[in-house]
Order: C-alpha cells, then structure tokens, then sequence
C-alpha cells in the first residue's frame, strides 16, 4: 500500500514538474535574449533526479572553460544527468524539435539540432564554434544511439571537428547506472522501450544510483576528429571497466595502451 502510494505521489510530483518546466519554457521564449537557458535547465534537471529520487555520484569535474563534453549513451536520462552536473547545452537529432513536450523542453535548453544526411554535419558545426569559444559548454553523444551500457560502439567523429575548428578541449564523460533493488537493469532506453513504459519503472524503483565520470580533457589541436573520436571511445572504456573511484589513465598514450591490453 504504502509502495503504491508513493509511486503516486512520484507520478504527481513529476507531472507539476513538467508543467513548470513549460512555464519556463515561455519565460526562456519571451526573455531569450537576456536570459541563458543553461542555469535553468541545470536547476530543473537536478528536481527531476530529486522526483525520481535517483543518486548521482560524481568523480572527476568538467571543463571550467568552453569545451565539448562527449558521452556514452544508455538512456534519455543521460542528458538530465549532464545537464544536472553541469551548466551545458546538447546536440540532437532534428526530429526532437517536433516531439510534444520534449521538443518544447529541448528547444528552450538551447539544444543544436542536427540534420541527418548528407551535407547536415557542416551549418551546424558554423553554429558550435562560436558557442564553444565565448566559453560554452556542448554535449554530445557519438555512439548516435543508445545502448545498455555494457559496452561502448564506435564513436562518430563529424562533429569532433566543431573542437578542433574552435580550439577547444574535448572531455571525455564516461556514465554507469546502478540495478534496481531486485537486480534488473532498468535504466537503458533501448529496443522496443517506449518512453512512457521507461518512466514508470523509474518512478516504481526509486534509488537507482547514477555514476558521472569526467576524465582528463583531450586537446583538440593535438589530435584530428578520427583521432579524437577514437581516444575519446578508449578513454570511456576505460572508465566503465574500472570499479566505481578507480585511479583512471590521465593521457593519450594510457588510454590507448589500456584499450589495447583490455
């Protein structure tokens, strides 16, 4: 009784919230030019992860100047857990711009949207590099898809050049989540998921445990997008092999020998 009555109250809390987040949504629509949509979305992130009453452990801290910060992908709540660690906006494919709520969501964040096909990777790269060098943070998830987490797939390298291009660091951010109580792995988005059905089982297993890994930042001018791409994916690996504090390799250099020896 009182599991369900908690699952309810979760299940209230979370639609007041999305509606608060739609007021915001117009604030951010009517005061664009004064107001940064990244401390909102920091702020609001970090309330959803209360509802869901998910713990985040952090090791490691991003980049204090502009940078690409570059992830694995297991779920949506990848991107709320970034945005709650740190003031950032995200890439995305176009389509989300069209989703109901989310679209809303994503566009007041600030998101970039990328066209898919041919040709799509270079206006929007035009459009990161400013943001990166007045001191933005941008993140993005290579793999292009989600996972569950047990390993990680190649990493897409077009957008690595929006770093190279502005002269910024790349920060590699390796993200781990915990088993619910009875053992299951519920947090990944993949397969047949639907969103809806991801987000009940959330809201019916509180205290799922969340690892945010930041590692040594890449420099950009070192290393071309392949190269960055590459060493960024290894440096992930890396991290998701390594019990939870583990020292990490802090270079290039260990990054790929422990990638070669794994």
């Amino acid at each position: 009784m009182w599991q369900r009555l908690a699952f309810a109250l979760r299940g209230i809390r979370l639609i007041a919230h999305l509606l608060l987040g739609m007021v915001l949504v117009g604030a951010v629509g009517l005061a664009r030019k004064r107001l940064r949509p990244e401390p909102l979305t920091q702020w609001w992130n970090r309330h959803l992860f209360g509802i869901f009453d998910l713990r985040i452990r952090v090791q490691g801290e991003p980049v204090a100047t502009g940078h690409l910060t570059v992830a694995n992908h297991v779920s949506w709540l990848d991107i709320c857990l970034i945005a709650a660690c740190e003031r950032t906006r995200f890439v995305s494919k176009s389509e989300v711009r069209h989703w109901p709520i989310v679209g809303s969501l994503a566009t007041a964040a600030g998101t970039f949207y990328l066209k898919r096909g041919r040709g799509g990777s270079r206006p929007l790269i035009t459009q990161l590099i400013p943001y990166l060098q007045d001191g933005g943070s941008l993140t993005l998830f290579p793999e292009g898809t989600t996972t569950t987490g047990e390993s990680v797939l190649p990493f897409h390298s077009r957008l690595f050049a929006a770093a190279i291009e502005s002269q910024r660091p790349v920060q590699p951010v390796a993200i781990r989540y915990g088993r619910s109580r009875d053992g299951r792995n519920i947090a990944p988005y993949v397969g047949d998921d639907t969103l809806l059905f991801n987000i009940m089982e959330l809201l019916r297993n509180p205290g799922l445990e969340c690892e945010v890994v930041y590692l040594a930042p890449l420099m950009a001018g070192e290393l071309d997008r392949n190269q960055l791409a590459e060493v960024a994916q290894a440096a992930i690996e890396t991290a998701l092999r390594r019990p939870v504090s583990a020292d990490l390799p802090q270079d290039v250099a260990a990054y790929r020998e422990d990638r070669a020896a794994a």
